[in-house]
């Protein structure tokens, strides 16, 4: 074993042990020529292997470790060096990435574009398109760098990202304008971008490092109309748009990338590999064989059963985090036929899922068993929703009986001659088609007849409307609180039984600061966990695997997916 190596191993050792904190291992690291990326990519892995702060990481893993920290040391030994093209598997079909108007955020947002403030691997936000930032309570400013243009060379100016944000924060024109709801106006006087809000809004934090908030020319979107995302793309990323396919995404360099000022990122000028190809693989069993035959160098999410066998490949790195998501199942709280609007048909929905069966048998634990709408790892996470939710069919029996609707001859409860049956639509995610089997039977043992229905993506989204009967979905986004808040205010139809949870997303954006942002999310958690506007069930863990040649891909648990200023190849 190498010098390098044993320092390394003796640094993550003492890492895990917590007898050398994140920013004295950083600081070695650069001593030994480690950059930011690498070091923190070995972080990542070593954090997740050794419980990390989700409560339901895997265990230890002495061979992650292990290949990590020959990774580390490879691009410790080895300046960067350019060319290649870098082939990431992705666990789902491609949607055209369009920041204004996407119905999912895919890791090629992180190469086309770019946003003015990101967040760093620790969840600070630090500068990017923005040299520097501020808020004085009811402004935020934004000092934009000079000399920023578009891959199609337009210029990239104050004015343009004035004009993006309005157009992010119109309801009639993108679906994430509730976000925006505080904002009153937004100007710029030269390089600065103005945004003042009606009202102390700490919560504009959590939108403005979103993909959905990614500078794009609106000029170019406007002219491409319905082609925009999948022929065009003109953002400020590192690469541009080669080809757009729902199977396979191409990126080539932007060679007139003007390079970046985010601390993190140890390249600052244009990147290294020729391309990106992103490609998709939808059935979960194949991702597996895809990496260890480098037909891809990197995947995002193989099977639960695959994990062990992956961490023991001296080949790979393996990188493990709760993800920053939820899988809920939503019944219509309008739906008075079925008894939806009636609390207590909710609340025996939910009591008759047995979450942690789902974790141990189908995730084998990786994953972690929800009780509210939120994460266990999540920053403002509110133990107090475990109180709710818990699996007793018994309860939800006895919930179902006084509610009315009482056991048919054929197993299906009834009330009024109307049979409790149901359909709920899903994506076609195999691992999510399981899970959602295994619900199915749940429900049947109280007499609960749901059947799940799979469609794709052009077939689901459509559907997706406050009169819909029942949908599955996980959402995947940074800002959990305003995610929730978007899925209740869209997707449910109005009724007295939202007013007491939109008042506390109401008090989420007229925070003023971090202990206001807190209390607020604390109160969202348990009201939806008491009152089950959705009705949460589980969120996994991201699982990223890449090959040891690999090189600055560093996925952290603060950002959905990586970023590739850094990427490179080593021969």
């Amino acid at each position: 074993m190498s010098e390098d190596q044993q320092d390394l191993r003796k640094n993550l050792k003492a890492y895990t042990e917590g007898t050398l904190t994140r920013r004295s291992f950083l600081t070695k690291m650069a001593a030994m020529g480690v950059g930011a990326a690498a070091a923190g990519s070995l972080l990542a892995a070593c954090s997740s292997n050794s419980g990390g702060t989700s409560s339901s990481s895997a265990p230890a893993s002495d061979s992650a470790s292990a290949s990590a920290s020959a990774s580390a040391s490879a691009s410790a030994s080895a300046a960067p060096v350019s060319g290649g093209i870098f082939k990431e598997g992705y666990d789902r079909a491609p949607t055209p990435p369009d920041p204004v108007r996407n119905a999912w955020a895919d890791p090629d947002f992180n190469a086309f574009y770019e946003a003015l403030v990101v967040r760093d691997p620790q969840a600070a936000i630090v500068p990017a398109l923005a040299s520097a930032f501020a808020n004085n309570g009811t402004n935020w400013t934004f000092e934009l760098r000079d000399g920023l243009s578009f891959h199609s060379g337009a210029k990239c100016t104050p004015e343009i990202v004035v004009k993006d944000m309005n157009l992010f924060r119109d309801p009639n024109v993108g679906q994430n304008g509730i976000f925006w709801t505080p904002v009153t106006s937004i100007t710029n006087k030269g390089q600065q971008i103005i945004v003042a809000t009606a009202h102390p809004f700490a919560a504009f934090q959590e939108t403005i490092t979103t993909e959905y908030s990614y500078i794009l020319n609106p000029a170019a979107r406007e002219k491409a109309g319905d082609k925009y995302g999948a022929e065009v793309i003109d953002g400020t990323g590192p690469f541009e748009l080669d080809s757009f396919s729902t199977n396979e995404v191409k990126a080539k360099r932007w060679e007139s990338y003007p390079g970046s000022v985010t601390p993190f990122f140890s390249n600052k000028g244009k990147a290294y590999l020729d391309g990106i190809t992103w490609v998709s693989i939808t059935e979960a069993s194949q991702r597996a064989n895809e990496i260890e035959t480098s037909n891809v160098d990197a995947i995002k999410n193989p099977p639960p059963q695959d994990v062990d066998r992956l961490k023991g490949n001296a080949d790979l790195v393996v990188q493990e985090f709760q993800e920053l998501s939820n899988f809920f199942l939503s019944v219509n709280i309008g739906n008075k036929e079925l008894g939806f609007d009636d609390l207590r048909v909710r609340q025996a929905i939910s009591q008759a899922i047995d979450r942690e069966g789902i974790v141990q048998s189908i995730f084998l634990g990786h994953a972690a068993a929800t009780y509210g709408p939120v994460m266990p790892g999540y920053v403002w996470y509110n133990p107090a929703v475990e109180q709710y939710n818990q699996y007793n069919p018994d309860s939800a029996a006895k919930l179902l009986d006084d509610a009315g609707w009482k056991l048919g001859t054929d197993g299906v409860r009834e009330k009024g001659g109307k049979k409790l049956s149901f359909t709920t639509i899903q994506h076609p995610d195999t691992v999510e088609q399981q899970v959602m089997q295994a619900v199915v039977e749940m429900l049947k043992a109280v007499g609960i007849d749901m059947k799940a229905q799979v469609l794709d993506d052009a077939a689901f989204y459509p559907k997706l409307t406050p009169d819909l009967t029942s949908y599955a979905f996980k959402w995947l986004w940074s800002s959990p609180i305003d995610v929730v808040a978007l899925f209740i205010d869209f997707y449910q139809p109005k009724s007295p039984q939202l007013d007491e949870v939109n008042a506390a997303f109401a008090e989420w954006q007229n925070a003023a600061d971090t202990d206001g942002l807190k209390a607020a999310a604390f109160k969202v958690q348990e009201l939806v966990a008491k009152q089950l506007q959705i009705i949460p069930l589980y969120t996994p863990n991201t699982i990223w695997v890449n090959r040891n040649n690999v090189m600055g891909w560093a996925p952290n648990q603060a950002n959905l997916y990586p970023f590739y200023n850094d990427v490179w190849l080593a021969k």
